[in-house]
């Protein structure tokens, strides 16, 4: 298509024939201010501060309305436009407070008190600083002949747990009716009036959860004002649930996949960060949900057994390789989550991968350390088949000894994810007794004997009365997998319930087993006999915090008591064993740089191997290295990337959206503790698509153009422009490559200051300065303002802290 050439201030450009002129200015570089524009938005014309004017026309148009022509003259300035611009924002002045906006003493105000006594409600709201109605009013100037605002004293709605509305606040734009109508495909907020101009806010519904609203978020990122403020942290670069997903899963996608049904392309969307998304669906800890915004209404979105859901309804899809193959060869070294994962990626980037296992059958943890009755171990095996397909080489039965012996033998990288297979010792009198079982060897060895989910019979011999020392997840496992082969249990630890590691609902389905728990209790000692174990326990009480964040355990001085068990299981912790090639530091760990795991030149680390992970840790951890290793034998950043396409928002039904959640059915009875069959019975496929309805959606924030503002004034940091600066006094700010503020200062002599800016500091590109007699004043109120919007100090200029 021919474009359209037009000149916009005496610039020649080129535009595309469905442009408006603000679309083509903007795409130009060239600023025009307006407060109802979004780049997003149907354009209304409402506030008529985006006037320019054009050959053809004698009275200024809207450039928002106003599409462009072949050979179209256009001016956006002169002091005609000013003049109407000014007229303009006065109006919208009139109904918004701006007390402080005309204020000589705004930047740097610590707002409470004012010193100028002006009543709360004409002052501007707690955006001051970081607003656009601001930005926008000083890049056009407030004439000094605009009214005082009159407060309109409109009700502020605070009844819901996202949103406060403060219509008093609100300057008419409707901007938030637009994004939710044509973005959002909703009208929770009204419907726009047939005039064009600023609405007025008494259209807007009192109570949102009745109105529709499905709480996304779009129209306070929209809002130029402070008249929508999120409650919540302001969603940026990530949502809550992704952000706290360590392999940071694109998780509204993800649901947004499953409500339409489309579960190939949820598990799609879950391989761009795992390989295990079945696996995930049994045992992720969830850390997503505790961050999901929606349990702040009712309770967050069951993610994790969606996840489950997804993989059960495609029984796993193809991955195929994104490159040819590298040439490159890489050694891993165990076939846990994280060796697994660091496989799978690096394969589906192009390199030939070895994994190697010491074990008969791969998956480490996945497989030995977790009972069936929580992870179904066809689902692992389909799961590792598709790891296999994409070109992954598992061998078996092999134990690798050192690092050197692979680089040795033609390998260009190694990650070791040998995991911690070494169970903590209590470090007390009999525990060496051989009736006293490690967890890790004990889950490993009953995991290893089952066959079809049933209890093996006379192969693990364990007695009828049995104590399980620990508070973690593993101490869990055991006590619970125990209590499937005909024991009682006790669990003992330390510390309060409220300090446990261990998963709460993996704490609350063996309270639901039978199993007792026994907190504030340690053993101080064994005595073994022909027939018991006589186990000698101390309570305790607990102290200030350590550095682990929780209170310390003190024993209670003559609390002892004994009771007698038939074998003892300890869960306390695990420790990596030897591997040549491999420093350990103080506390018994890897030494490794944390940046990109590295143990040095093309080695990497991760999973458990670095500490005590859970499974969706390791398997970014294993991710992680990944990356870096394709980086380290020449691989593109841009193979790692995970695509990133704009969604389509979904509109759930009001049933839908305001449903509870959806658990998962679980087994119930004692039938439940005769087999190691799993505890929880798939969901069924509609009521999963219901559940994914529930998700808010409030990743579409995340694809909204930016708004445009107004340019900064700023000069490029050379002699020359240097040389025209005056001798005087005043105050300049520096900036980086980038125009991020590095230093703020106030100066005697503004040229020779910068003269000697200049000479010592190369990474100083762009400045601007004022002068100001009384620059040191003046050097606070921006210092002040900085930091109100930043929240620290500006990068360079460390000589002034002092000064705070």
């Amino acid at each position: 298509m021919q474009p359209i050439k037009i000149t916009i201030d005496g610039k020649d450009i080129e535009c595309k024939k469905e442009d408006n002129i603000l679309n083509a200015s903007l795409n130009a570089g060239i600023y025009i201010p307006s407060l109802c524009y979004h780049p997003d938005l149907p354009s209304i014309g409402a506030c008529g501060l985006c006037a320019v004017e054009i050959d053809d026309s004698k009275e200024p148009v809207l450039a928002c309305e106003t599409a462009v022509k072949n050979n179209m003259q256009i001016i956006t300035n002169s002091p005609n436009l000013k003049k109407i611009r000014q007229e303009k924002l006065a109006r919208i002045l009139i109904n918004h407070p701006h007390a402080c906006l005309v204020c000589a003493e705004k930047e740097g105000c610590a707002r409470e008190p004012c010193s100028l006594n002006v009543p709360t409600s004409e002052r501007c709201c707690v955006k001051l600083g970081d607003c656009e109605l601001e930005r926008v009013a000083d890049y056009i100037g407030i004439p000094e002949n605009t009214p005082r605002y009159k407060p309109k004293n409109l009700k502020k709605f605070e009844d819901n747990p996202y949103i406060i509305r403060d219509y008093n606040l609100c300057i008419g734009c409707s901007r938030c009716i637009r994004v939710c109508e044509s973005v959002r495909g909703l009208k929770a907020l009204g419907k726009l009036p047939e005039s064009q101009e600023l609405i007025d806010p008494s259209i807007f519904p009192e109570k949102l959860i009745e109105s529709g609203c499905q709480f996304c978020g779009l129209c306070i990122q929209v809002c130029p004002t402070g008249a929508l403020i999120d409650r919540m942290e302001k969603i940026k670069d990530q949502t809550p649930c992704q952000k706290n997903c360590p392999a940071e899963i694109d998780i509204p996608r993800f649901l947004r996949h499953i409500s339409d049904g489309n579960f190939i392309e949820a598990l799609i969307t879950m391989y761009q960060s795992v390989p295990f998304p079945g696996t995930l669906g049994y045992v992720c800890n969830y850390p997503c949900e505790s961050k999901c915004r929606r349990k702040e209404l009712d309770d967050s979105v069951s993610i994790r057994i969606l996840k489950r859901l997804a993989f059960e309804q495609t029984d796993g899809i193809k991955v195929n390789r994104i490159k040819k193959n590298s040439e490159k060869n890489v050694a891993i070294v165990g076939s846990g989550p994280a060796g697994l994962s660091c496989a799978f990626y690096l394969s589906k980037w192009g390199h030939n991968v070895t994994v190697f296992e010491s074990k008969e059958k791969p998956g480490g943890m996945l497989r030995y350390g977790i009972p069936s009755f929580r992870l179904s171990k066809n689902i692992l095996d389909k799961e590792i088949e598709i790891i296999k397909k994409i070109g992954v080489n598992i061998k078996l039965n092999k134990t690798v000894s050192s690092i050197n012996e692979l680089q040795n033998n033609g390998f260009d990288a190694v990650f070791v994810g040998i995991g911690a297979q070494i169970g903590k010792k209590m470090g007390i009198a009999g525990e060496d007794d051989s009736r006293v079982f490690d967890a890790l060897q004990f889950l490993s060895r009953v995991n290893n004997d089952i066959t079809d989910n049933t209890i093996p019979k006379n192969k693990i011999k364990i007695g009828k009365n049995v104590a399980v020392i620990g508070g973690g997840n593993t101490a869990i496992d055991a006590a619970r997998t125990a209590l499937r082969l005909g024991s009682k249990i006790t669990l003992f630890y330390r510390r309060s319930e409220l300090e446990m590691p261990a998963y709460g609902e993996e704490v609350k389905e063996a309270k639901k087993e039978g199993i007792d728990f026994q907190f504030l209790t340690t053993p101080v000692t064994v005595h073994p006999d022909k027939s018991k174990l006589k186990i000698e326990f101390i309570k305790m009480k607990l102290g200030s915090k350590d550095q682990s964040g929780r209170p310390h355990p003190i024993p209670i001085q003559n609390s002892n008591y004994t009771l007698e068990f038939d074998n003892i299981v300890i869960a306390i912790g695990q420790e990596i064993g030897p591997f040549n090639g491999i420093k350990i530091n103080q506390k018994g760990w890897p030494e490794y740089n944390p940046n990109n795991l590295s143990l040095g030149t093309g080695v990497y680390i991760g999973g458990d191997a670095i500490g005590p992970s859970s499974v969706v840790e390791s398997i970014s951890n294993g991710r992680k290295a990944a990356v870096n290793i394709h980086l380290f034998l020449g691989g593109n950043i841009e193979d790692t990337y995970k695509n990133k396409v704009k969604p389509l928002p979904v509109v759930s039904s009001k049933d839908d959206f305001i449903k509870k959640r959806t658990l998962i059915p679980i087994l119930t009875g004692s039938n439940r503790l005769k087999s190691f069959q799993e505890i929880e019975i798939p969901l069924e496929k509609n009521k999963g698509i219901g559940e994914a309805r529930r998700c808010f959606q409030c990743d579409l924030c995340l694809y909204l153009s930016n708004i445009p503002i107004p340019p900064v004034e700023i000069i490029d940091f050379s002699i020359e422009n240097i040389k025209l600066i005056p001798d005087e006094a005043g105050v300049f700010t520096l900036f980086d490559k980038n125009k991020n503020i590095i230093e703020i200062k106030g100066t005697s002599n503004l040229r020779k200051t910068l003269e000697e800016k200049f000479d010592s500091n190369d990474k100083i590109k762009f400045f601007k300065y004022e002068e100001d007699q009384m620059y040191s004043k003046r050097e606070s109120e921006l210092l002040q303002q900085y930091i109100k919007k930043h929240g620290e100090m500006p990068t360079g200029g460390d000589e002034l802290d002092d000064l705070f």
